[in-house]
């Protein structure tokens, strides 16, 4: 039985990929490099972030790294409410909140980033605890979800890691618990076969295999 569900927030909860695909094509453009499409960007994206850089050609050191992603961030937090949730989404937290299954949001998004948009989208009351990273680099995730673990005294065999990344699946495994991958958010779904997760491909799909399928 499922009793707590972590979810992933970008590209999971929010439609923010196109986003993300923008505010990079800025960078490019910059760095005189070619654009990418969203279909580029769901064959190309990875974590860590630096990584995903490089295949689009940058060249830099640690301090320029991090001088080019602090551009980047101060971008995307100009237009990061712009996009909308998921459709139905609302929907599914409300329903679960209706099973007793505890929600939380774990995220590679610096913290008070996070906590900015979850307020914003009035999300923030259907869930026991929302945490972020401590940095701009995407980095830390599995770290923070084991702390959000210990302070909940959650069972990781009754949690299900709800995300859209192979980095996710990698989080999930690292603590004991299971993966449910979307494929509607910032990763090819033919990518996320390779983690050998369970995979859906609506929202509605991820209530009907947490009330039909993983919960029988």
């Amino acid at each position: 039985m499922i009793k707590h569900v972590i979810w992933d927030w970008n590209g999971t909860i929010v439609n923010d990929a196109p986003l993300f695909v923008e505010i990079m094509n800025q960078s490019l453009d910059a760095a005189l490099l070619p654009n990418i499409t969203l279909d580029d960007y769901k064959n190309l994206f990875v974590f860590p972030v630096v990584d995903f850089w490089r295949k689009l050609g940058f060249k830099f050191n640690d301090k320029a790294f991090d001088k080019m992603n602090s551009r980047f961030i101060n971008n995307y937090k100009k237009k990061m409410l712009l996009p909308k949730l998921h459709n139905n989404i609302q929907d599914v937290f409300i329903h679960l909140a209706k099973l007793n299954i505890k929600q939380y949001v774990v995220s590679a998004s610096e913290h008070q980033i996070l906590k900015k948009c979850t307020n914003y989208y009035r999300v923030s009351s259907y869930f026991n605890d929302i945490v972020g990273v401590d940095n701009l680099n995407a980095l830390g995730k599995e770290g923070v979800a084991k702390k959000l673990i210990d302070r909940h005294s959650i069972n990781v065999k009754n949690c299900l890691f709800v995300g859209d990344t192979p980095h996710d699946a990698d989080v999930a495994q690292s603590l004991g618990a299971n993966a449910l991958l979307v494929s509607y958010g910032h990763i090819a779904k033919s990518r996320l076969y390779k983690t050998n997760c369970n995979i859906v491909d609506s929202v509605d799909d991820v209530l009907s295999y947490i009330i039909n399928g993983a919960n029988k």
